[in-house]
């Protein structure tokens, strides 16, 4: 089991320095325009729910396994920003590089991530590198987890804009994310990331 899941690992920090190099040469559909999408399609930036904490989030990362319950993860707001462009396979494909890739079907003014991915035709996912501090020595140690939305995984646009009049959307849902560090411990059972924040959109099709 071990094995197969460092290998899925592997595949998906593959999956994620493409993207981020494609998000460096810039991001954009492909043409299509005038449906469903457009309303989701651009950049879409994290507000913090505590105006005096701009690092804030409305998500927690939770673990009941022993050995990572105190874990600290400076990199909690995994999805300080979200960017959405036109799929192939799906409505919309996340390429921000946070989390990628997850991709997205739309019902109505709610995106949901099918599964299977269409693309891969297995769980949906992605894989998110941090830094964990060892809790007996306080060094750090190069860990990932490998996150996993549950059904209620969605981004919902809400029908008020900000003060400003810029679009608003929320981010909802929980996952399972399995912790692995590069000494070779993982997490049983998975960790737990739920919650909810809220975006503006900063560029449209």
């Amino acid at each position: 089991m071990k094995s197969v899941t460092r290998s899925r690992a592997a595949t998906m920090t593959a999956l994620s320095l493409v993207l981020s190099v494609g998000m460096a040469a810039g991001c954009g559909g492909d043409g299509d325009s005038g449906g469903p999408e457009d309303a989701f399609i651009g950049r879409w930036f994290q507000s913090s729910p505590d105006p005096s904490d701009p690092l804030g989030t409305g998500f927690t990362l939770s673990c009941a396994d022993p050995g990572f319950t105190n874990v600290f993860n400076p990199q909690t707001v995994i999805w300080g920003s979200l960017v959405f462009e036109h799929g192939e396979l799906t409505d919309l494909a996340e390429t921000s590089g946070n989390c990628s890739p997850l991709n997205y079907d739309i019902n109505g003014k709610t995106a949901t991530v099918p599964n299977p991915d269409p693309y891969f035709d297995d769980v949906p996912g992605c894989l998110i590198p941090f830094t964990l501090t060892d809790q007996v020595t306080g060094l750090g140690l190069n860990a990932a987890f490998i996150f996993t939305p549950d059904p209620s995984w969605s981004f919902m646009l809400l029908n008020e804009k900000t003060a400003q009049g810029a679009d608003q959307a929320r981010l909802v849902g929980s996952g399972h994310a399995k912790i692995l560090v590069e000494d070779g411990t993982e997490s049983m059972p998975d960790c737990t990331y739920a919650g909810s924040d809220t975006y503006f959109r900063l560029t449209r099709p």
